[in-house]
């Protein structure tokens, strides 16, 4: 199997399907693509502005039976080319207009594939699958091992065998799913219109990809973010024509009349959002019923998009707190803030992003930090996970053994209880909050079982007042440690296993886990801006960074705590 699949893992909200019935509701609405028959000539790939790896393969052959009709239009599907031509052609007529190829998608690991005669005019394939892509293009990683059987329906026609009843969607295994599906991030504002946020989706390769993008832009964020981004094209916004063209890079984009609800800002805003969700270097022409609109840029109110953080480490080793060089041990200290910091005794440390304020746990409770003034105690329960500080100011923090007793506090002070969708935790170990202040990662405990999960922050006037349902992420077997943002989409989460092996399991959000070497003895694991750039603190004090192809180096010793940080001064 590929490195892109080789470390599956899959979402919890699969795991908790009641029974094979409803997995295999879900799987039924997809058909596929086996490769265990025989190898065609396609014919030549189509050439576009956006070319991309494609499979074109031949159409039916004359006095083909059943079975290879079926595994014919199977392979057909993996083209998503001409709106899926070639697969059309192995259908009847009346159903080639009535199957919906974008109902979906299964993937399976291309084993465990079988073709049973149900009857004289009916076959089943049955499949393994491991993930699914849905009609929105939201990707979910899955951990069923049952097969699933598709049914499919068989008349002739002027001495042909054709399909006339099949699942819609398609079926790919993971090797060619790589090669004909690629994720696209679709950008949508936080409720400030600070950030853009992505919103992972995956779509075919090839020539439609802009259509497609554009459209699932259009039709606004997926159910889990709802509450907690927004969108700058207004209601009932729509594209004119069914397609988008894309002329030398330059997508033209044509929307309704409903765009003319748009002021001068909202289309610069709309403008932002096509050109950051379209593919890197794509320049985008928009109008409004054929009429250019020359928005122009955002300029100096541009919201930011894929938020980094300072790419020195941030530690406290020999009584003081600061940044670490490139090279060797001198620290260079964060003006205002160091000397507080070094002054409450810390074990745990956040970094707002505008580096005026930080969240600090001390054996005393969680603090409030702000540049120049003396600490303020915020949270003084017993037993608080290391705290976490979003761009509005808020400092949360939740004790482990009661994860249900989260709470927000406002830059005044003020405590605000916000209600946690994890009602079945028994405790919980970590939280992290984005760089963006839109989503959260929380990695806690439900008897013997670990969760690792993100979840959309709602708020009302920068004030935090509900976390949305959760979507599932990859962990590892073990003890759950400490969780991590590694970049705008990517997080990671540690844990120790019982032999005492550290284990990271990291996920991008909407798309693929996988699992990543530790440094032996991790305790806690801090982000960067790549997952290269990912942190280890070791139980002996040493900080490890990654180095080479695989393997963790020992950069510096002594130290008390890696701080995470959540951005940079604007």
């Amino acid at each position: 199997m590929s490195k892109f699949f080789r470390k599956a893992r899959f979402s919890r909200r699969f795991r908790m399907l009641a029974g094979f019935a409803v997995l295999a509701a879900v799987l039924t609405a997809c058909s596929g693509i086996p490769r265990d028959g025989g190898v065609q000539v396609g014919q030549p790939a189509e050439a576009g502005d956006n070319p991309a790896p494609v499979f074109l393969p031949s159409g039916p052959q004359t006095g083909a039976d059943q079975e290879s009709i079926l595994r014919g239009f199977i392979d057909a599907a993996s083209s998503p080319q001409g709106n899926y031509a070639v697969a059309r052609e192995f259908l009847t007529p009346d159903f080639s207009d009535s199957w919906d190829p974008d109902a979906g998608v299964t993937v399976d690991d291309g084993s465990n594939r079988s073709v049973n005669a149900l009857d004289a005019s009916a076959m089943q394939f049955s499949v393994t699958p491991v993930a699914a892509v849905n009609a929105t293009g939201q990707y979910e990683e899955f951990d069923s091992r049952v097969p699933v059987p598709l049914p499919y329906e068989f008349v002739m026609i002027d001495g042909e065998w054709r399909i006339s009843e099949a699942p819609n969607g398609t079926v790919v295994d993971a090797s060619t799913f790589a090669s004909v599906f690629s994720a696209q991030a679709l950008y949508f504002f936080d409720p400030g219109f600070d950030y853009l946020v992505p919103d992972l989706r995956w779509y075919p390769s090839g020539a439609s990809s802009p259509t497609r993008i554009v459209k699932g832009l259009l039709a606004g964020p997926s159910p889990w973010l709802l509450g907690a981004v927004t969108t700058a094209f207004p209601e009932g916004t729509a594209l004119t024509a069914d397609a988008v063209q894309v002329v030398a890079r330059d997508a033209k984009v044509d929307l309704n009349n409903e765009a003319l609800n748009a002021d001068a800002i909202t289309l610069q805003r709309m403008r932002a959002q096509l050109v950051n969700s379209l593919a890197p270097g794509t320049s985008v022409t928009l109008s409004i019923n054929d009429n250019v609109q020359d928005s122009g840029d955002l300029g100096a109110a541009a919201p930011i998009v894929k938020p980094r953080v300072d790419t020195r480490a941030l530690i406290l080793r020999d009584g003081k707190f600061g940044f670490l060089a490139a090279t060797g041990t001198e620290l260079s200290p964060v003006a205002g803030l160091s000397e507080a910091i070094v002054g409450l005794a810390p074990s745990a440390v956040t970094l707002a992003p505008d580096q005026e304020r930080a969240a600090v746990r001390n054996a005393n409770g969680v603090w409030g930090v702000n540049a120049g003034d003396d600490a303020v105690q915020l949270d003084p329960r017993d037993g608080l996970v290391a705290p976490a500080v979003d761009g509005y100011g808020y400092v949360w923090s939740v004790p482990t053994a009661r994860p249900g007793e989260l709470f927000a506090y406002s830059p005044s002070g003020e405590a605000i209880a916000v209600p946690t969708p994890w009602h079945e935790a028994s405790s919980i170990q970590a939280i992290a909050i984005s760089r963006d202040g839109t989503r959260l990662v929380a990695l806690w405990t439900a008897g013997t079982e670990t969760r690792f999960v993100v979840t959309a922050i709602k708020r009302e006037k920068s004030a935090p007042v509900a976390l949305g349902e959760p979507v599932y992420l990859a962990t590892e077997a073990g003890v759950p440690q400490d969780v991590a943002w590694v970049d705008e989409l990517t997080v990671a989460a540690l844990s120790t296993t019982p032999s005492g092996e550290s284990t990271i399991a990291t996920q991008r959000i909407g798309g693929v886990s996988d699992e990543l070497e530790s440094a032996p003895g991790t305790v806690t694991i801090t982000g960067g801006n790549t997952l290269r750039e990912l942190r280890a603190l070791t139980g002996a004090g040493v900080l490890a960074v990654q180095r080479g192809v695989v393997g963790w180096q020992d950069r510096v010793d002594q130290v008390v705590l890696v701080a995470t940080q959540q951005g940079v001064p604007r």
